[in-house]
Order: C-alpha cells, then structure tokens, then sequence
C-alpha cells in the first residue's frame, strides 16, 4: 500500500496533506466544547451573581467576575462560533479529502489502463480478464475508500484519542487514571480481530472475480445459453459464487460487527464506575459544584476517545481491505510485460529493395510455444513465403495454430524460434505503429464500439472523407445495406452492436480495415457470417482494387480455393501446401475437408 501513495503525484500528496491539516484543527477546536458546555451547570448550581468562565479546571480563566447573564450570553456567543467552525473545517477537509481522492482515482485507472495496454496478449492472458476487471472497477473503488473514510477517520481519530486522554487528565487526573487500562484492551481486540479477518477480505474479493466472470460470460454467451436451454445450469453456477461471496462477506462483517458492542460496554462500565465515585461524594456531602463540572466535562472527553477509538477502528478495517487491494493492484503495475511495443524500430519506409518498398513475407523454421517449461509446442516447423500482391489460404480444424500463427504476425507474442520477416527485417524489429499500419487484420469476432457506422470507420483513419468511407464499404459488400439505413453512415451502433447481424458486423470491421490500406491484410476467418457468393465478391473486390498481399484463414474451401497458395495446418504443423487443385489431389486431408463440404 506504501507503493500505491508513493507513485501519487506530488500534487495530489500536497492536496491530502492539506486536507489533514484542516482535520487537525477541526478536531483541536472541537475538544474544546466539552468545557464551554460544561460551564453552564456552573450557573445553575453556583448562585453566585458575578461568575468566570473556567476552562481545564481553572488553568484558563475568561471574564473573571462578570454578571451571571453577561457570562451567559458570552457562553452562548462562544459555543456558536467554535461549533461554526468546526462544522466549516468539517466540511472544508471533507471537501479536499473527496477530491484528492476523486484525482487518485483517475489517476490509478489511468495508469492501469496505460499498463495493461503495454502487456501482449500472453501477459492479459495470465493476469486473467475478470481479474483485471474487478481491480480496475472494484479494487480502485476499494483504495478510493480508505482515501477518503479511512485516512480522515486515522486523523480524527488519532488525535481524538491523544487530545482526549491529554483533556481528561487536565481536568481530573484520578478519573483519567480509571481509562487508562481500558485502552490497550480495546486495541489488542481490534488488533486480533484484524488478524482475523485480513485473510477472508482476500478471499472476498478473489470471489467477487468469479462473480464477475460468471456474469461476464452470462452476457456475452446469452444466445448460446437460451439455445441450449441451459439457464437453470449457468444460474446455480453463478447462485454457487455468488453465495460463497455473500457468506464471506457475513462472515467478515460478523466480526467486525463485534467490535462497537463490546466497545459501549467498556465505556458505559467506565461511566458508571465515575457516577457511584461521584454518587458517593454527593451523600458525603463532599461533592461541589466544581466536581460536578468537572465529571461532565471528563465523560465529555471520555465519549470523544470512545469515538476515537471507533474511528480509527472504521481506519484500520478500511486499511485492511485497502492493503489487500492495494497488494492486488499491485499485481498489474508489477506484472513483467514482454515489451513487445517497439517504439524506435526500423521504419516501413527504410525496408527498400531499389527505392520500392518490400512487403514480402517469409516465414522459416518457426516453433513457438506459450510457455517456455510446456514440453509442447503450439507451432512447428512452420515455413511459409508469401510475396507482395499474393494470397495465401490458410486452413486447419479448430487449435489447428491458426490464429496463433497470425498473433505471430503481428508480434503479439514473443518468439525466440525461427523468424518472421517483412522485407527482410523481422516484425519484432519494425516499428509497431508502422508494422500496425502495415498489417491489417479483421477477426472472426469483430469488436465494434458503440457509436454510429462512422465513428466506427474513423477508428481506423480519423481523417477519412465519406468518399473513402463509401470506397471501402463497397468493395466489403457493406454499402447497400448501410445505406438502406434512415441515418446511413450516422446509424446508430449499440453496445456489443446487438442491432447489427453477424454478416453486417464482418463486413463493416472488413471495410474499416480496407479504410487504412495494408500492404499485408489477415482476414482471419472474418467471413465466416457471410454467404459464399458475398465471401467471393469481398475477395475478388480486395485482389482487384488493393494494392496488398492477401491472408486468408477460413474453415471454408470455397472462400480459399482461388489464392495463389493454400497451407493446410494440423496440430500447430503445416501438413502441406500448395494450390486447390495441388491439395485435391496430393493432400488426403484437406481432400476429406473438400469431399465433406461438397457434399453439404
């Protein structure tokens, strides 16, 4: 947790230390009411008609020898101001403490997402997804918490319980002496029950990842769900993690919930205990009108180290959960990124074979696998050549490597086996934003955001014009149905694009893709929506009108039979490769898929 304040900024520490300033003062003018109210049993039992305003026992004396009205009204005036005053410091650091930690907030999740953006697609992979997503929204939300409840509470708190115990022996050191015991206890219980219920936070909020990943899913899968009528299964899956979370959470606050009752039972057997000692005094007729004062001005400051304690207990259970999510946040930031962004890398425009630009593609010798102590590899042996302006076909079963291979491409992952060039110069070398611009690649599950059709382009190129826009719509069959739209290029797009069909979301990302015109473009199984007649017309428009070397990957011979190439991939292996008809003829595997495919 250390480390979480340490990375703040200089002037959001400057904001909180400010705010802690302004408590500090709010707390010092606040000890002081005890005694201004105090005074007025002095009236009543004091028939005196001139009086002086005592405080701490007389060691501050104000308005010595005064009418008993004027002291009165004085009394009045005085416990207006100072409880003013307090209300406005309240209000004051209250305010800055909001703030302060409304600017953490941002500025963490800024960090995080900053972060997570510099990790491969391997890193987001081990950090888990709903893990992520439960640190970034809840965990933040959590340190957001303790920023601003917990570390006002510490100060007040903190210098309740010393400014208390300093008042109380000023005004009577024998009853100060009674509390003394009573203290150390109350901390010692909140310290064993601290110790308690630290590890079930933990185990808190590891189940809310589960929560969220079962709603997660829930959502994104609730077409397949009512499909397979399989809403009874998936709702006790959630029900069963969500009950866990709740019983955690019983759990720990179950414990905590210990901590007041046992507290007001110490308390009230203190004020009981000052009540018969003062019962005692009265029938002995020892008891004067001072002593009287004084025990309501000592039960005053006993109730403010009460709170105290209270308070700074609400500190410490809201430091536990900060430090837990504090350690879980810290999981992100600490998370070893396989550096994959190059940022001073050879550029495009430098890979140059007689003043042209080469945009060949070869691959040789390339194994890969996720993780270095798995004795088995996703990819082996895999050698391809792909030249400027060629297409080449890639198809395999499902965890065939297809899509790893094309991760590859766009340095998602880090090899250490082979290569992978473009020009001559491996990928993991060339500028990333350049390679990026280069390779384009629409998946099979296109991500639109929401918005209108024409933001959704814009991601791709901010400056496009509605001529570029209708360019490339139209060559990914994407135009007409646009356009048989009221709004046209503003028609609305919801989240997920739920209002859009499959085919239409493959082939808007196709055309936005289109929009920044690779040299090299992946279609990596994005036509798997559409019908065969569409899926031949996108492609023939792509060979004709874009100057780019073309990757196919599909389940479907028909869209790859007319490429250059064809590479079949079995087990993360390349079986064979050449062309349709080469396939047909040589490969009894890619011969069974085509026979199966006739045959539908």
């Amino acid at each position: 947790m250390i480390k979480m304040l340490k990375m703040l900024p200089k002037k959001i520490k400057f904001t909180f230390i400010s705010g802690a300033i302004i408590a500090f003062i709010a707390v010092i003018v606040s000890l002081l009411l005890p005694n201004f109210i105090s005074q007025f049993i002095r009236l009543i039992f004091d028939d005196k008609e001139l009086q002086t305003i005592e405080l701490l026992s007389g060691k501050i004396t104000l308005f010595k020898d005064k009418p008993r009205n004027e002291v009165r009204d004085w009394l009045i005036i005085m416990i207006a101001i100072q409880t003013a005053i307090t209300a406005l410091l309240t209000f004051a650091f209250t305010a800055i403490f909001v703030y302060g930690a409304e600017q953490c907030s941002y500025f963490y999740r800024m960090k995080l997402y900053d972060k997570i953006n510099s990790l491969s697609l391997k890193n987001i992979s081990d950090l888990k997804p709903e893990s992520i997503m439960t640190k970034i929204s809840n965990d933040v939300a959590v340190f957001w918490d303790f920023l601003v409840v917990g570390f006002s509470t510490m100060i007040r708190g903190f210098m309740m319980i010393v400014g208390g115990i300093i008042m109380a022996f000023m005004v009577n050191t024998t009853m100060a002496l009674v509390i003394t015991p009573v203290i150390p206890g109350l901390l010692i219980l909140i310290a064993i029950i601290g110790k308690i219920t630290s590890p079930l936070i933990k185990r808190t909020q590891k189940n809310l990842e589960y929560v969220t990943k079962n709603i997660d899913e829930n959502i994104k899968g609730s077409r397949t769900i009512k499909t397979y009528n399989l809403e009874n299964k998936r709702s006790k899956q959630f029900s069963g993690s969500n009950e866990t979370w709740y019983k955690l959470s019983v759990k720990f606050n179950s414990i905590i919930s210990i901590l007041h009752p046992v507290f007001y039972t110490l308390i009230n057997f203190v004020v009981i205990g000052i009540f018969m000692v003062v019962r005692h005094q009265t029938l002995e007729h020892v008891a004067t009108a001072t002593d009287l004062v004084n025990m309501n001005i000592f039960i005053e400051y006993l109730w403010t180290i009460g709170f105290g304690i209270i308070l700074l207990t609400v500190f410490i259970i809201f430091g536990f959960k900060a430090k837990v999510s504090a350690g879980r946040l810290m999981e992100i930031f600490n998370a070893k990124a396989d550096k994959l962004y190059v940022e001073n890398g050879i550029k495009i425009s430098d890979i140059t074979n007689r003043n042209e630009p080469n945009y060949d593609l070869n691959i040789k010798n390339l194994n890969f696998k996720y993780y270095q102590d798995n004795p088995n590899y996703a990819l082996t042996d895999i050698n391809l050549n792909v030249p400027f302006k060629t297409s080449l076909g890639i198809i395999g079963l499902f965890a065939s490597g297809k899509s790893t291979l094309v991760s590859l491409l766009l340095n998602n992952y880090v090899y250490n086996e082979g290569s992978i060039t473009i020009g001559g110069h491996e990928v993991n070398q060339i500028n990333t934003k350049q390679l990026l611009d280069t390779v384009g690649i629409v998946y099979q599950d296109p991500m639109l955001y929401s918005g209108t059709i024409r933001t959704n382009m814009l991601w791709a190129k901010p400056d496009a014009t509605d001529e570029e826009i209708n360019l490339a719509l139209k060559n990914a069959c994407a135009y007409d149905f646009v356009y048989k739209f009221d709004d046209n290029l503003n028609h609305p797009v919801t989240q997920g694009a739920t209002n859009l069909s499959g085919g239409q979301k493959q082939r808007i990302s196709i055309a936005r893709t289109l929009l920044r015109k690779p040299k090299i473009l992946i279609l990596d199984d994005s036509t798997s929506a559409l019908d065969n007649i569409t899926t031949k017309t996108v492609i023939n428009n792509i060979i004709k009108n874009y100057d780019c070397s073309t990757i196919l990957i599909s389940q479907k011979i028909g869209a790859l039979k007319n490429c250059d190439k064809i590479a079949v991939m079995d087990s993360g292996r390349i079986i064979d490769q050449g062309s349709h008809e080469h396939l047909v003829k040589n490969c009894p595997f890619y011969e069974q898929i085509h026979q199966n495919q006739l045959e539908q």
